[in-house]
């Protein structure tokens, strides 16, 4: 697995991106920036996932494959941020591996995915090679429409060398997550639990997020007026993480 590291704090955390069609560790400098609030307190990695993944890939040997990557950089009582997709690894993680995660950030996810109309529409462009209508809704589905507006003409040439392999890649973990439930699980993780979200999700039903929250019987708070992007577009998020973990 590659990994950006930065940061010089003692304490160790973990990010767990959400899904995407090019691996999220090229835009380094740009994960840098967006995450320095946690430079002076952390050490920070952030993983991306393995770019050949098997046919039968489930969302549990992705963590599998955290865990492993965690073990040989024997990193432990980690301060893990999991979004959207990587939010459930984080949530297999916790339920697999107890004792590896100190505490838990997850925003944008759920315990378990139900029938979804917009994902489904992802994978179907993704199978039929549409990469114009697959950035094109991926990018509405998860982003408010101002911020959409702001970035689609100059994100679209961006993606125009995806390869056969990097679709091929995103649809393999695209139905992992349309399989993923832990929901009859989440009692196992036992540590301190932050739940964020945002009330207009396009992708996933905020009252699921709630839910998971509920049940966890952790810290939550849901936004108003951002879609599944509000990791990205709330100004406040990461110092809520932040908050969090220092408590």
């Amino acid at each position: 697995m590659e990994y950006v590291r930065f940061g010089d704090g003692l304490k160790q955390m973990v990010i767990l991106p959400g899904i995407s069609l090019k691996p999220v560790t090229a835009a380094s400098q740009a994960i840098m920036d967006a995450y320095d609030i946690f430079a002076k307190d952390f050490t920070v990695y952030l993983f991306d996932y393995a770019d050949d993944p098997k046919e039968d890939l489930k969302i549990e040997d992705m963590a599998d494959d955290v865990a492993e990557a965690l073990k040989e950089l024997e990193l432990k009582d980690v301060y893990l941020y999991g979004v959207s997709m990587g939010g459930m690894v984080a949530q297999c993680l916790c339920i697999r591996y107890p004792g590896l995660v100190r505490k838990l950030a997850l925003t944008s996810t759920v315990s378990r995915v139900a029938s979804n109309d917009k994902t489904s529409s992802w994978l179907k462009c993704a199978m039929d090679k549409d990469i114009l209508g697959l950035v094109s809704n991926f990018m509405k589905d998860v982003y408010t429409d101002e911020l959409y507006e702001q970035l689609i003409d100059a994100t679209l040439p961006m993606y125009k060398d995806l390869s056969d392999e990097e679709l091929r890649a995103f649809t393999i973990r695209l139905k992992a997550a349309e399989q993923f439930d832990v929901s009859e699980e989440l009692y196992k993780i036992d540590i301190p639990v932050l739940v964020l979200g945002s009330k207009c999700d396009r992708v996933f039903d905020w009252n699921q997020m709630a839910q998971t929250a509920q049940i966890l019987n952790c810290e939550s708070y849901f936004y108003e007026g951002y879609s599944h992007a509000v990791y990205d577009e709330a100004d406040d998020i990461k110092q809520r993480i932040l908050d969090f973990y220092l408590r």
